[in-house]
């Protein structure tokens, strides 16, 4: 028997149950993981509550990542040892998720843990340095000498964003709704910060660079401060919208992407269904891991059991990095 995370009913936190079950052997091309620890996104919350384009299953898992150890193989494995640390490849599936104690998924969607990060920061890191790596990096082109305006900063996407910007030798600007956070945002490796609702945030952000503007923006909110974010970008700047946390309709900047030509596109994490991207990502983010250039910030370890309290901490917006449902 092992314990598993479900809930019958979208809804409020409290829908989710922990509940016992067998797990059956690994079947053909599967291996079975016994969990360390599961990183929370926000996109679990918007799947609980039934806001999410896929809707859940009843009854319903939830969970796009974890990490682990390997402990026990199918049939037609290659690749993969009993005892290997392994974290699962990010992804939302409403038939397959990740808040269990143990459980069997295909081989394809697991990939060595990284041997410089313990099992809770390997937890903690996949999700949120892939989403960064692809928007940044696949889609931004982001190079050095660039400036980047990061928003939902202080989110364990919006640390890893500055993490990597800094890798590559860009300049990140970031935007938060929080002023308690304005300077651990800086000792995270923000070169400026802002607060992102007051009304001076394009001509600050002008400012900032010298009048040159920002060339990428990365942007989890989307709605109307899409226009706001837009006039503050250089000409042939890339505004990558990765999440619509607003709310709000998210209007296309029209007047500002003429007179710039600028390019408005989306990312979203998905290398499962890419898996040719997925080796440069993973070999962008090793090679920085090994440099000591990256490392996951993780705010609060909650047990297994209390899932349902760490989804209300997510929910009240008052995290800096990454929450974690942890095992051992």
């Amino acid at each position: 028997m092992t314990k598993v995370i479900r809930f019958y009913q979208t809804g409020a936190a409290d829908v989710q149950r922990i509940e016992d079950i067998d797990v059956a052997a690994p079947a053909r091309g599967e291996v079975r993981i016994r969990v360390q620890a599961i990183g929370l996104n926000r996109s679990d919350l918007i799947f609980r509550s039934g806001h999410h384009p896929m809707q859940p299953p009843v009854p319903s898992g939830n969970g796009a990542e974890a990490a682990g150890v390997i402990e026990s193989i199918g049939a037609d494995v290659k690749g993969f040892a009993v005892g290997d640390a392994v974290v699962v490849v990010p992804h939302m599936n409403p038939q397959r998720g990740t808040y269990d104690a143990l459980f069997n998924i295909d081989a394809s969607r697991v990939m060595p843990a990284s041997p410089h990060l313990s099992a809770h920061e390997n937890g903690a890191f996949w999700a949120s340095y892939l989403t960064a790596y692809g928007g940044l990096k696949q889609v931004g082109n982001l190079a050095q000498g660039d400036f980047v305006v990061i928003s939902a900063a202080s989110s364990s996407v919006g640390l890893a964003a500055i993490q990597i910007a800094n890798a590559v030798g860009a300049i990140p600007i970031a935007l938060t709704r929080d002023e308690t956070k304005v300077e651990r945002l800086r000792a995270a490796g923000a070169h400026h910060v802002f607060i992102s609702d007051r009304d001076d945030l394009a001509a600050q952000i002008k400012q900032c660079t010298d009048g040159i503007g920002a060339r990428v923006i990365f942007d989890a909110v989307g709605g109307p401060m899409t226009a706001v974010l837009a006039q503050a970008m250089t000409a042939y700047g890339i505004f990558v919208l990765y999440g619509v946390l607003s709310g709000d309709v998210t209007p296309f900047p029209v007047a500002a992407a003429f007179e710039n030509l600028l390019t408005m596109t989306v990312f979203r994490l998905d290398y499962v269904n890419r898996p040719h991207e997925l080796p440069q990502a993973r070999d962008f983010l090793n090679d920085c891991l090994a440099k000591g250039l990256l490392k996951p910030t993780i705010d609060k370890n909650f047990a297994f059991d209390d899932v349902v309290a760490a989804h209300r901490y997510m929910e009240n917006n008052q995290q800096f990095g990454k929450i974690l449902l942890a095992i051992d």
